[in-house]
């Protein structure tokens, strides 16, 4: 939390008891009537959150709007209702039809987020709603400024000219609290250890952990987007970070003198440069404070979001940061009022190694190129990264290169479409269709065979074991289901794979199961580590009604199981297979670990309201533990802990040793796994860099 939401001593300069400007809070500028109303301002807030956003912004409007002398609205209301109609809330209700606004509340920092579809939704569109979201988020802060440290107060305790003061501090103010992050280096990261592996102290992981961490414990007005690359060889952090446009900003503001609005539009340029300036010191604060070894940072400045125009390119050194922008921060020259539209007073107080900043002389940032920069990670794409890797690594995931890992590049585009034909025509003839299936098959095996790299190795003595991967993080877990560290993989082809998986399900259509059997059985043992691998060998016996087979199947793709999908999908399966086989509370300890929100979520849900009705007097009581009933079965909890165990290890030291398109799957995975946001920063910096 950021120090002007504490009680501090500062001179009486904007952290006195009071108005935001230290007086009484009675010498209201405009002298608005006192709403006898007990409302608090944290019951304004929650109501954004209990109706969907577009009633309850309507109905703060509407509120205000028809308020007078006798039922006036409080300052806090009518300074949101301003807010909300300078950032074109009442468009909202026409984005929302077409894409659904959630507002959530964080715990973590008190602040809103609104979920909504960013990949369906235009550049407006976004934009509007994230104006309404700073809206929102700025009143907390006002809310905040008006408890000071005392509990909920009334909406009517600061005038609507006193929450436009304190909201014009919460935007000087946002780098108060950079001496906080510059000094976590002497905390403990919780994240630095991943199951059971830690990393270097100061090392790759721990710096991007500890980074992405404060980040995301920022308390800020406006949505930070941001990705970085962190480089302890060379000591340095480079972030690129959203920053917010300057037509978000404040229109007009009380003065307290005139006793009127004024309209401030011509300052909102400064205004953001200023913000900009002030951000970049607090971002710069949280690199350092990542580590002692971290000497430079880099922060380049991306206008209105994280794919915006660079609009800044800082770099800070270690020393003038701590002996000279720290000092302005601390005594308060950084946030001092006077400095609110004035970029130019706060770029000297930054006392920058380097930079390209060009301020127009309206106040708007112009377009400029980011700083070039040297860093030792190295960000070859998987598939052409020759380098070799450690001894622990090689060992762990039996490859002797980055490259060996690559498991998602395309392969025979010509093969490719030559299978997509033949499924397209397949309906015509099937047994054409297995043939010309069989024939890829066959092409494809011998491809393996005569595979140059792999026969090399073979003849020098080397085990080289082919091996399809349904998803990338497959490729990951071959300690998994081999032992011998010596032991080499070959990728296998794509479409030689889905050729035999198709053969599978033609064969099925055509009565032959025993040769559908044959089929998925060869699918599972080119693909040991992938889950959905077995999943024809699992429809294949349902065709038979041997679900008794299919128990033990689906119990041996739960141990190589990882992502939520393959998890949930291989336990809708085990459900219904353990139901027609009479074991009713496995079945249902099975559909209880089906997500809702799952593609078979619905299914299931459907399929255990009928058992439930089947199982009738004998549903289980509160005491019963699905989770054990599982375990007593046998039946893994996916994912494994000795699975996990791997996925951490390799994460962290290809982290550690530079290699982070190749640890960025792993990141996500060990994200959607924890249910992190800080992980999936890490994970989405890893992947995309900046």
């Amino acid at each position: 939390m950021f120090d002007f939401f504490r009680k501090k001593n500062n001179g009486g300069r904007d952290e006195g008891k009071g108005g935001p400007d230290g007086t009484s809070r009675s010498s209201a500028g405009e002298g608005s009537t006192p709403d006898p109303s007990d409302k608090t301002t944290r019951d304004v807030l929650a109501e954004f959150t209990a109706a969907p956003l577009p009633d309850a912004v309507d109905g703060l409007l509407f509120r205000v709007s028809m308020a007078d002398a006798a039922s006036p609205a409080s300052g806090f209301e009518a300074y949101a209702a301003r807010l909300l109609s300078d950032a074109d809330a009442p468009s909202l209700r026409a984005i929302a039809v077409e894409h659904p606004v959630e507002l959530r509340r964080l715990n973590t920092t008190n602040l809103f987020w609104s979920v909504f579809d960013d990949s369906t939704i235009s550049a407006g569109a976004r934009g509007t709603i994230l104006r309404i979201e700073s809206v929102l988020d700025r009143l907390a802060m006002i809310s905040m400024i008006m408890e000071d440290d005392n509990g909920a107060v009334p909406a009517n305790a600061f005038t609507e000219g006193q929450c436009s003061e304190a909201d014009w501090r919460v935007l000087r103010s946002i780098a108060n609290d950079a001496g906080h992050y510059l000094g976590a280096a002497d905390h403990d990261n919780k994240l630095d250890t991943q199951y059971g592996t830690t990393g270097i102290r100061g090392g790759n992981w721990d710096l991007s952990t500890r980074f992405a961490a404060a980040c995301e414990e920022m308390v800020l007005p406006f949505r930070l987007e941001y990705r970085f690359v962190c480089d302890s060889g060379t000591g340095t952090i480079v972030a690129d970070v959203s920053m917010p446009a300057p037509d978000v900003f404040l229109k007009s503001r009380f003065d307290e003198a005139a006793g009127q609005w004024v309209d401030v539009s011509a300052q909102r340029a400064n205004a953001a440069a200023a913000y900009g300036l002030r951000l970049a010191a607090l971002i710069a604060s949280a690199a350092f404070g990542s580590s002692v070894g971290i000497t430079r940072v880099i922060v380049n400045g991306k206008e209105g979001s994280i794919a915006g125009a660079t609009i800044m390119s800082l770099e800070f050194a270690r020393i003038p940061f701590t002996m000279g922008t720290m000092a302005a921060i601390r005594d308060g020259r950084f946030s001092a009022p006077e400095t609110e539209c004035d970029p130019a007073a706060l770029f000297d107080m930054l006392h920058l190694q380097n930079s390209a900043f060009n301020l127009a002389d309206d106040g708007s940032l112009q377009p400029v190129e980011p700083l070039e920069v040297e860093l030792a990670v190295v960000r070859t794409p998987v598939a052409e990264d020759d380098r070799e890797l450690s001894p622990e690594l090689r060992d762990l995931l039996h490859a002797d290169t980055v490259r060996e890992l690559d498991v998602m590049s395309e392969q025979d585009a010509d093969l490719a479409a030559r299978y997509r034909a033949i499924m397209d025509e397949k309906d015509d003839s099937l047994l054409l269709a297995v043939a010309q299936l069989e024939d890829i098959v066959a092409e494809t095996s011998k491809a393996t065979e005569e595979e140059e790299a792999a026969r090399a190795l073979r003849e020098s003595g080397v085990t080289v074991k082919p091996l399809y991967c349904e998803n990338v993080f497959a490729r990951y877990l071959t300690s998994v289901v081999e032992s011998d560290p010596a032991v080499r993989y070959q990728r296998m082809s794509d479409i030689g794979q889905a050729a035999r998986s198709s053969l599978s399900r033609i064969y099925r259509d055509m009565g032959d199961l025993d040769a559908a059997e044959a089929q998925a059985r060869v699918c599972i043992e080119l693909a040991p580590t992938s889950a959905p691998a077995y999943n024809d060998l699992i429809t294949c016996f349902a065709e038979g009604d041997h679900y008794d087979r299919i128990i033990e199947v689906a119990k041996d793709a739960l141990r190589v199981a990882v992502t939520g999908n393959d998890i949930s999908y291989v336990f809708y399966r085990l459900a219904f297979a353990y139901w027609q086989t009479g074991r009713l509370r496995e079945a249902l300890a099975c559909y209880l670990r089906v997500p809702e929100g799952s593609p078979m979520g619905e299914a299931a849900q459907r399929e255990r309201n009928d058992l439930l009705s089947e199982m009738g007097n004998n549903v289980p009581g509160n005491d019963w533990d699905p989770t054990a009933c599982l375990r007593t079965a046998g039946v893994p909890l996916a994912p494994l802990d000795d699975v996990m165990e791997v996925v951490g290890r390799a994460l962290v030291l290809l982290c550690d040793q530079n290699m982070p398109l190749a640890a960025a799957p792993l990141a996500s995975l060990v994200a959607s796994t924890q249910r992190n946001d800080i992980l999936h920063a890490v994970a989405a910096s890893l992947r995309q860099g900046v």
